[in-house]
């Protein structure tokens, strides 16, 4: 018996604190995404949306008034810019129908002097004779002015490259009962802390979420192998992909399709009047020229900006564009397609720009070769960019942020390029050198060779050119000859290649140097450690990457593994 008194008064408890859950005061579940893109200074002030709170209690003013206070409160940053009026402040009956707006009075909406708490005092009035069961009250309601919210970049900060989080700004709403003026409330000096500290409310809520509406992405092309033509040094072999739906690495003997950079359309926040979608597909006028000057969705765009870096150039004579097709069949034209026709262009980093891309797409960055200059072996990194237009008029806070990502696209090798692992730079400890001994082995070429510090804590070091060498030359330098040579600093590319020291590190680790050649298909490196001090000296060359002829493909069961070579050339 006692048992089952047990379990009844168990059933009891359970079922009142479900019905407290159940009726226990709600803010409303949902709230407005605005673009991160459109909030650009914390001077700019964005309209908020309506918010409703559903009280757990009635409000009975059938014998007299009923005075009581509701706030937002903004708990994440951010600060209440302007408090709207009155009219945006409605009650509303439990049926989701207005109260008629005779039946009480609202105080013109304040702001806190810590400009986070926007205020005002509701009077339900006697002369009503209303019993309002578990109202709502609603901010922001279209009948009136709407408040606004500013600081809101301290919240969402810069839009960084290629992904982003989702800023949001939260706030929570307070109730206060018996107050006794029209100043702000606190439960101690004005009125009785209520709905908010009901046990089982949900009185906090999110006022904004702030998505990323954009995204660029680079991708390396992956179908199919492309490579320079070691045999001319001026064209392209390669193996066609499988794929049909992916973009094929080698096009012919002359094209290549390095990868793409796609625009995409992530999310579907509003524009900064709250109110239109920013969306890709209403793009501006663009041009170098454009000014920004709506806040209705357009992406006021001066242009998509794809520069793309090679590690060692690009063909002098050659061309890069970008294309919508996968094949590379046309350039998208004009300043999408640059022709490198001199030598300061061929080794600079090249800008393809587009004026009006075409909506949410993927561009090929193509690599058209042409003429008898060498092509060299490069590894290529690329910066996306969609470039916004600046603001027509100044503080008018219309323009955009921009959207950017960087990656590696494909690279090309078929040059030659080897670690002298155990070099001994002029910073060694213990009175050792290198001297380094360069061959060209070839009976028709001439070499150009390079060389660059690769640090012990895998930075680049300085890089330069260390000489040319005829048709089956040969030079010597020792490594304070080469030092002198490497005084060019490289730079960080964004794709994991980062900068270091120009000179050589004094570190018991040490340096390594690279060396890599255009114009031939083979070199032959050895590395000689001497001692000054001691005449002693050892050949060290066989703890150096593989030496082979780039002409010829290997399988990865020949005897030095494809994986000892040096995996890209320069890093400049």
């Amino acid at each position: 018996m006692k048992q089952k008194q047990l379990s009844i008064l168990a059933a009891s408890l359970i079922t009142a604190f479900a019905a407290n859950v159940a009726f226990a005061g709600q803010i409303q579940s949902s709230s407005i995404q605005i673009a991160h893109e459109v909030i650009v200074s914390d001077a700019q002030s964005i309209k908020t949306p309506s918010v409703t709170y559903r009280f757990a209690g009635d409000v009975d003013a059938t014998n007299n008034d009923q005075v009581f206070q509701v706030q937002l409160v903004l708990t994440g940053g951010g600060e209440w810019k302007t408090a709207g009026n009155a009219a945006a402040i409605v009650l509303v009956n439990n049926l989701g129908v207005a109260v008629l707006n005779t039946a009480y009075t609202v105080s013109t909406p304040a702001i806190s002097a810590d400009k986070k708490t926007l205020f005002a005092t509701i009077t339900l009035l006697q002369s009503g004779g209303l019993n309002l069961v578990t109202p709502a009250v609603r901010f922001n309601d279209a009948a009136g002015t709407a408040a606004t919210v500013t600081k809101l970049y301290s919240v969402v900060g810069v839009v960084k490259d290629c992904t982003n989080t989702v800023p949001n700004l939260p706030f929570a709403f307070k109730h206060f009962t018996s107050v006794s003026s029209t100043n702000i409330a606190d439960g101690v000096n004005n009125g009785i802390a209520d709905e908010h500290t009901r046990s089982g409310n949900t009185s906090n809520g999110t006022l904004y979420t702030f998505p990323t509406n954009i995204s660029l992405t680079v991708a390396a092309s992956a179908d199919g192998s492309a490579k320079i033509n070691s045999a001319t040094q001026t064209g392209f072999l390669g193996t066609a992909g499988s794929d049909a739906l992916v973009a094929d690495t080698y096009l012919s003997a002359s094209l290549v399709n390095l990868g793409s950079v796609t625009l995409n359309q992530d999310s579907n926040g509003y524009d900064a009047d709250g109110a239109t979608q920013y969306l890709l597909a209403t793009p501006g006028v663009g041009g170098a020229a454009a000014t920004a000057t709506l806040d209705d969705g357009t992406v006021e765009q001066k242009y998509l900006k794809v520069t793309v870096t090679g590690s060692q150039g690009f063909q002098n004579g050659g061309t890069l564009f970008l294309s919508t097709g996968l094949t590379c069949a046309a350039s998208v034209g004009g300043t999408g397609s640059v022709l490198m026709n001199s030598a300061a262009l061929a080794s600079a980093p090249v800008n393809l720009l587009l004026n009006v891309p075409a909506g949410a797409t993927a561009y090929s960055v193509c690599y058209q070769a042409a003429g008898a200059n060498v092509i060299p072996s490069s590894t290529f990194s690329t910066v996306a960019t969609l470039v916004k237009a600046p603001d027509f008029t100044a503080d008018t806070y219309k323009y955009e942020q921009p959207e950017s990502c960087k990656g590696d696209l494909y690279p090309l090798s078929g040059g030659v390029k080897i670690d002298v692992r155990n070099y001994a730079t002029s910073k060694t400890s213990g009175g050792w050198m290198s001297v380094i001994r360069v061959i060209n082995p070839s009976e028709i070429n001439t070499a150009t060779v390079y060389g660059q510090l690769i640090h012990a804590d895998g930075s680049y070091g300085g890089w330069g050119t260390l000489g040319t060498l005829a048709p089956r030359a040969v030079f010597n330098m020792t490594s304070s000859d080469i030092d002198a040579k490497l005084s060019t600093a490289s730079a960080s590319n964004g794709a994991g290649y980062v900068s270091g020291a120009v000179a050589p590190a004094a570190s018991s680790v040490g340096d390594r140097l690279r060396i890599t050649a255009d114009g031939v298909t083979s070199l032959r490196v050895q590395n000689y450690l001497y001692n000054p001090d001691s005449k002693n000296f050892i050949e060290a060359s066989s703890t150096q990457g593989v030496d082979f002829d780039s002409l010829v493909d290997r399988a990865p069961s020949d005897a030095q593994a494809v994986t000892q070579d040096a995996q890209r050339g320069l890093a400049k």
